[in-house]
């Protein structure tokens, strides 16, 4: 019997580009790889600690109605996060939201504008536009021992785009507390927050 090989390890890589660089890279893309899709996402993000490791769970849709809920295990600011998914119904976004509301995870709202191209090798590509904020994220899902071959490819392709993936914690979190200040929400699961995340997703 063949071994059933598992990808669950995420692979992603990050960099941040000015607004003329997201314009010419999207160019390029165009021209270059397969776009999969242009979307708008909604995601509720619940962040903490389970024992002494990090998780990092989001309840999300996009404009083309699709919803899921998507765990992921590992420091925040890493490559190769153990991930799982699981598609819902856009009926059931407000009741999962209001279940891990109780974890008492830190919890915000975000949304994103996001051109996902198709790279072969199963790589995507992400340009996303969030406010005046952008960034690209380049991700592989991969099995435990090819974790270093699939990054040297990730980095070669960043390479050849001219992009510097963020390197440590601390430039993942100066991004991060960013998009916290100028683009994202805090969600503190009230009933006037509720409402107005009723009002975000009755666009979706």
């Amino acid at each position: 019997m063949r071994e059933k090989i598992i990808r669950n390890i995420e692979l992603e890589l990050r960099a941040e580009v000015s607004l003329e660089q997201f314009n010419d890279l999207l160019k390029k893309l165009k021209r270059q790889a397969i776009l999969i899709s242009c979307t708008k996402r909604l995601s509720v993000m619940f962040l903490g600690k389970v024992n002494s490791s990090s998780i990092d769970i989001r309840v999300r849709i996009d404009s083309n109605g699709k919803s899921e809920v998507v765990a992921k295990k590992g420091d925040f600011h890493v490559h190769d996060r153990i991930e799982v998914s699981q598609e819902i119904n856009k009926e059931q976004f407000v009741g999962i939201v209001k279940t891990f509301s109780i974890f008492g995870f830190h919890s915000k709202v975000t949304e994103r504008e996001n051109f996902v191209f198709d790279l072969n090798d199963d790589i995507n590509l992400t340009l996303v536009k969030a406010g005046k904020i952008f960034y690209t994220e380049i991700e592989k899902m991969s099995e435990f021992k090819k974790i270093k071959e699939n990054k040297r490819k990730l980095l070669e392709i960043f390479s050849n785009f001219n992009l510097k993936p963020i390197k440590n914690k601390n430039e993942f979190n100066e991004l991060c507390n960013r998009l916290s200040k100028n683009s994202d929400w805090f969600f503190d699961s009230s009933k006037n927050h509720f409402k107005k995340l009723a009002g975000m997703l009755s666009v979706y």
